[in-house]
């Protein structure tokens, strides 16, 4: 985030002093092109996190089941369920995704880098097309298919 706001920040000062020309839009495909490989890194990174807890709640799952088999009374002093699909408004490690829960997922660390990355890959590609005197219109529909397919990527990868 914070490379991103600093990108962000030297592109509309260079933009003002060469009066927005070919110079801001070569300076802008590679800050933007360093920010996405960022913004890659990153996301890989928290989808490993995101999996690595997730192995870790299954190993405390069994211990928390191995107690309740040796010492049945324990069972109200744990604060998880004795069924870990008993509560339906979580969003468990391989449950499916539902509507009521999309909003939850929305706001993980990774995908709010998945959706940065993606409108980088868009604003990228159509920096691209400016930079190859393409109209206005196809540097815009190059940007939003780009940020799709990014996004298609992102959340194939996560899934995976």
């Amino acid at each position: 985030m914070a490379i991103l706001s600093a990108t962000v920040v030297a592109l509309a000062l260079l933009a003002q002093a060469t009066d927005f020309g070919r110079a801001s839009l070569w300076c802008g495909l590679l800050l933007m092109a360093v920010d996405l490989f960022i913004g890659g890194a990153t996301f890989v990174r928290c989808v490993a996190i995101n999996f690595e807890d997730a192995r870790w709640v299954m190993g405390m799952d069994l211990l928390r089941r191995a107690y309740l088999q040796i010492v049945p009374e324990l069972e109200s002093y744990f604060v998880a369920a004795r069924d870990p699909w008993a509560d339906r408004r979580s969003l468990g490690h391989g449950s499916p995704q539902r509507p009521a829960n999309l909003a939850r997922s929305l706001t993980t660390t990774s995908s709010v880098v998945a959706t940065l990355s993606s409108v980088l890959a868009g604003s990228l590609a159509a920096d691209i097309g400016a930079l190859a005197n393409r109209p206005a219109l196809l540097n815009a529909t190059l940007g939003v298919v780009a940020s799709l397919v990014s996004a298609i990527v992102h959340v194939r990868y996560a899934a995976w």
